[in-house]
């Protein structure tokens, strides 16, 4: 009597695990189903989001984008240095804009009211490099180069939108010197070189 009392029990014991280890294993399968269908919901995202960003690029000439819309800088002086030829480069103008403008912004927030903006543009290789110096500088790290190290959210995330612009854009932002002279930053973004041979530039 007693070993069949014990018999039953271990059984029921038995059972109750399986069905909890069934359980668990179809909560495990629903599971990675939902995360392989959010995964290839992100996968159609990024390609989609990639044919858009495609879509809206185009080949364009850097130069009118540099000191014709100052911004938040109109109290700064501005010293526009442009070469002569197209500085051309691919990419999405609203987004070059953006990433312009931002620098100006941070430039108006750090440097002295009056004080001059250098911006510099070049072909350097097969790469457009944009350089901006705060002329009046005293110190060989003036707050102008201090965009990636700022202390207050607006700021750094201003800089992060930056890097991410310029990174989608198969280039980097960074703080560098030009010239020998102070700290400042540095965009070099890669050179469309075609569109130069073609004469394509807008």
């Amino acid at each position: 009597m007693y070993g069949s009392q014990l018999g039953l029990v271990i059984a029921t014991l038995i059972g109750l695990g399986l069905a909890g280890v069934l359980a668990l294993m179809g909560a495990l399968f629903v599971a990675n189903a939902r995360a392989a269908v959010h995964a290839r919901g992100l996968a159609q995202q990024a390609r989609t989001q990639q044919r858009q960003q495609l879509a809206d690029s185009r080949v364009q000439d850097l130069r009118p984008l540099l000191g014709a819309d100052s911004g938040d800088a109109t109290s700064l002086h501005l010293d526009v240095d442009l070469p002569a030829e197209a500085v051309p480069v691919f990419g999405i103008p609203s987004e070059l804009r953006e990433l312009l403008t931002k620098v100006a912004a941070h430039a108006a927030r750090v440097m002295a009211a009056g004080a001059t903006l250098q911006v510099r543009a070049r072909i350097e290789g097969t790469q457009a490099v944009v350089h901006w110096r705060d002329l009046d500088a005293d110190s060989e790290r003036p707050p102008l180069a201090r965009f990636f190290d700022a202390l207050d959210a607006a700021s750094l995330a201003s800089a992060r939108t930056c890097e991410r612009i310029a990174g989608r854009h198969g280039g980097r932002i960074y703080s560098a010197p030009d010239d020998g002279g102070v700290l400042g930053l540095t965009l070099r973004l890669p050179l469309y070189a075609s569109a130069v041979a073609a004469g394509s530039v807008d």
